[in-house]
């Protein structure tokens, strides 16, 4: 019929036509439209008797603001300041706008008093903020605004009597207490009733008729064979009732005391050299490659001290081992939990193998093996190329696994964190020790266990002021406790112990996971502070700081961004109020609706081409080493070449030995720069080695043309041997006089050239082989001088070379 109570006139007319209108009847009509300005029954073109009487004891709901009192006098008002004379229909539309125009300056005045910024106006989310949850009157009388910037409107209940409308109820309309409007959205607002008036409908006791009568309309209702059965039924229900529920708790409590969980001891087979990724990142003790980690040592420190593996009948188990020290009796709640875990199977989870306890004095806690490791060993392994479908596939099983944990009897995690998400075979991953380290905190409490220290594991200074500065309950744990929520390191900080977990602080833990799983970072890595640092801040965070929260990386060019929805639920995972972050449903479908596989085909395939994948990475992998040890050996190499003569080099690299060798002829050459105390004294250091570098440079291109090796160079000294330690017979003294001629005539172009009139001396016998040999060569001998080593000789300058032509 619409809401304009003019739309139900000729409905009501059928009603009175009907014989429909007594007291047996209740027409409840809404008129929130106001279209036109006057009742059904004063329109010009109907019976008026007949549709006031059609309209007789109807009940009309409509909203307050709009009855004529506030129309006429606002009307008066407009047609005063505006010259003009509106229609029924836009005056309702003008007093709206002037309320809602009112309701915007009334939030301006409020942020510019808070803010006194003559720009405040361009701040819409503060205007916004200060429009909700306000009250005032306007021109349509109070105007309420919700939390959402909405009206909340009071409506008024009339009834016709005899052409007018008479008030009988006022819906009130009121804001809601703050703390349930945090809780809950629908409660923001509410609607008070009060009765105006009372007994005014037209019957003999002035009340409204019943909606059935007693009996029923056929009466069939007054059979009381139903009473008889259910009074039997009750009876049944009284007596058998808390009979059936004693056996049933009797029956649960031998249950829980069978302890199917618990393992025999001789089973259990330590495996001490096997300890892998998984068993390290079970034990929640993995090496972080950020700020997580005081330090790497100390982290692999902490990773042999607890973490190992076992065989159970055959059955791969990473086990936590403590030293347990008096008898362990588990209560109720704890024992309840225990078999829940030994029942609890899902495709997400790891499976709870079991607990040894009571015997040769050790306690450990057993879960399955998974060999790939945990996700912050593979998301931190800057070897691994992990694509977007490996994050995806990552992020779903996360949310997965935690949405059943949510849903089944163990309700929680308890300590979620990137290091208990493990990654089997099948690169599946699974949320592991759910529940346990609770358990494993309140017998470190009770000092029932204790860390358990191996007399091959031992712990450094540094580590043991750690451990007396802490409870032993959380020592080893502080890279997984900073990604929990900030009322459970506050816990821990202020008592160190472990606190009960809560689904709240699981969601702000996977907003952590997610968040590593997306960036491939560690939380707060930006901060460059010690895990104990950002403990201490998040945990003494009041109402005045600003909260800390770790920042989203900006994407690397190329790469693709995440969804900014996707990104909006990751913060509402870390708002600082627990009831206020969202429910692991509205994070499933957050996440399933904005990450999504770029992959085609089944999940099989999408498996099989995560595999292959990972084999392409392990070829790249293996050949990128394959090439770094080849160029490490081709730089032995050359070292070696440099060193010593290639012969004797390749002697020694197939392990001959190299005996000392006498050899009768060879020819020697000194080279040595004239004048290099004086260049040195009046050149900087780089320029000296520059000169050296390329002198020597050009001299060593000149011997590798020749049967010569540069036995050192030392300083400006520069020496060479031909005939060792390759004998060839008398021509070692042609190749060095080639040399020395051309070391000559590279020196004479130099940058830095000697005076050209400089020229190479030779000894005797040099000379004497020249003469017979290479009569080529022109020499002029010099006369007698000392040489080191040899005595006083007769020697020679080397003045050239005759070429074919007879010209030197």
């Amino acid at each position: 019929m619409g809401m304009d109570l003019h739309a139900a006139t000729q409905f009501m007319l059928a009603i009175k036509r009907q014989m429909m209108k007594d007291a047996e009847y209740v027409y409840i009509l809404p008129w929130l439209a106001h279209i036109a300005d006057h009742y059904p029954w004063e329109a010009s073109n109907v019976d008026k008797q007949e549709v006031k009487a059609a309209f007789e004891g109807t009940i009309i709901i409509t909203a307050h603001g709009y009855d004529r009192k506030f129309f006429d006098e606002f009307q008066d008002r407009f047609s005063k300041q505006t010259g003009i004379i509106s229609t029924h229909f836009a005056t309702i539309n003008y007093m709206s706008l002037y309320d809602a125009l009112f309701l915007y300056g009334l939030a301006l005045r409020d942020a510019f008093e808070e803010t006194h910024d003559f720009n405040v106006h361009k701040n819409g989310s503060l205007i916004w903020h200060k429009m909700t949850n306000r009250q005032f009157i306007g021109t349509t009388g109070q105007v309420l605004m919700n939390n959402k910037a909405i009206r909340v409107p009071s409506y008024a209940v009339y009834h016709a009597s005899n052409g007018t409308l008479d008030i009988v109820v006022e819906l009130e309309a009121k804001l809601g207490d703050r703390e349930e409007c945090r809780k809950h959205e629908d409660l923001c607002s509410e609607h008070l009733a009060h009765e105006m008036k009372q007994f005014y409908w037209k019957s003999s006791t002035g009340e409204y008729p019943k909606d059935e009568p007693g009996c029923g309309f056929t009466g069939s209702k007054c059979d009381y064979t139903l009473y008889y059965v259910l009074t039997g039924l009750v009876i049944a229900i009284l007596v058998l009732g808390p009979l059936s529920y004693f056996i049933y708790v009797k029956q649960k409590e031998r249950q829980l005391y069978e302890m199917t969980w618990r393992i025999p001891r001789d089973t259990l087979k330590l495996v001490d050299g096997l300890r892998g990724k998984s068993e390290n990142s079970l034990a929640s003790k993995s090496i972080s490659s950020s700020s997580l980690s005081d330090s790497h040592t100390s982290s692999q420190k902490k990773n042999l001290i607890s973490a190992k593996q076992a065989l159970c009948n055959g059955v791969a188990l990473a086990i936590k081992k403590f030293t347990q020290t008096r008898s362990i009796n588990f209560p109720k709640d704890e024992l309840r939990i225990l078999k829940e875990l030994k029942l609890l199977e899902n495709e997400n989870l790891n499976k709870f193998y079991g607990i040894a306890f009571n015997q040769q004095n050790e306690f450990i806690v057993a879960w399955l093996l998974c060999n790939r490791g945990s996700l912050e060993d593979i998301l931190f392994n800057d070897e691994m190329k992990l694509g977007h479908n490996f994050q995806v596939a990552f992020s779903k099983d996360v949310v997965k696994g935690l949405a059943f944990l949510h849903s089944s009897p163990i309700l929680y995690h308890g300590l979620l964190c990137l290091q208990n998400c493990l990654v089997d075979s099948n690169w599946t991953v699974k949320l592991s020790n759910f529940q346990t380290e609770h358990i494993i905190a309140e017998k470190l409490a009770n000092n029932e266990v204790k860390q358990f220290h191996g007399q091959d594991e031992t712990v450094d200074e540094t580590e043991k002021e750690r451990y007396m500065d802490r409870s032993e309950i959380v020592h080893s744990f502080l890279p997984e406790y900073i990604q929990q929520a900030p009322e459970y390191i506050r816990e821990i900080v202020t008592r160190g112990s472990i606190p009960v977990g809560s689904q709240y602080a699981d969601i702000y833990s996977l907003g952590m996971v997610l968040y590593q799983i997306l960036y491939r970072v560690t939380p707060f890595h930006e901060r460059g502070k010690s895990t104990e640092k950002l403990m201490e801040m998040l945990a003494m965070t009041n109402d005045d700081d600003q909260l800390i929260r770790p920042s989203f990386p900006s994407s690397s060019s190329g790469e693709e961004g995440f969804n900014l929805q996707l990104l909006s639920c990751l913060e509402a995972c870390w708002l600082e109020i627990p009831e206020m972050r969202p429910n692991i449903k509205k994070v499933r479908t957050m996440v399933n609706a904005n990450l999504r596989s770029k992959g085609k085909g089944s999940l099989v395939d999408q498996m099989m081409k995560m595999m292959e994948e990972y084999t392409t990475n392990l070829e790249a992998l293996v050949k990128d080493r394959t090439a770094m040890l080849e160029e490490a050996q081709k730089q032995a190499d050359r070292l070696l070449n440099n060193m010593l003569p290639k012969t004797i080099a390749e002697d020694l690299k197939v392990g001959k030995p190299v005996l000392p060798q006498l050899y009768a002829c060879a020819t020697v050459l000194f080279s040595d720069i004239r004048g290099f105390t004086r260049i040195s004294s009046t050149s900087t250091p780089f320029q000296i080695v520059t000169f050296l570098n390329d002198m020597f440079s050009g001299f060593d291109a000149i011997i590798a043309k020749h049967d010569a090796y540069k036995v050192e160079t030392i300083g400006d000294a520069y020496m060479i041997v031909s005939g060792v330690p390759t004998e060839n017979g008398n021509n070692h003294v042609q190749h060095i006089a080639d040399i020395a001629l051309k070391m000559r005539a590279f020196v004479s172009n130099f940058k830095l050239a000697h005076r050209p009139e400089e020229i190479m001396m030779i000894s005797e016998q040099a000379y004497n082989l020249i003469k017979c040999f290479f009569t080529q060569f022109s020499t002029m001998e010099r006369g007698k001088i000392e040489v080191k080593g040899k005595g006083e000789c007769t020697t020679y300058f080397l003045e050239g070379k005759m070429n074919k032509k007879n010209s030197t």
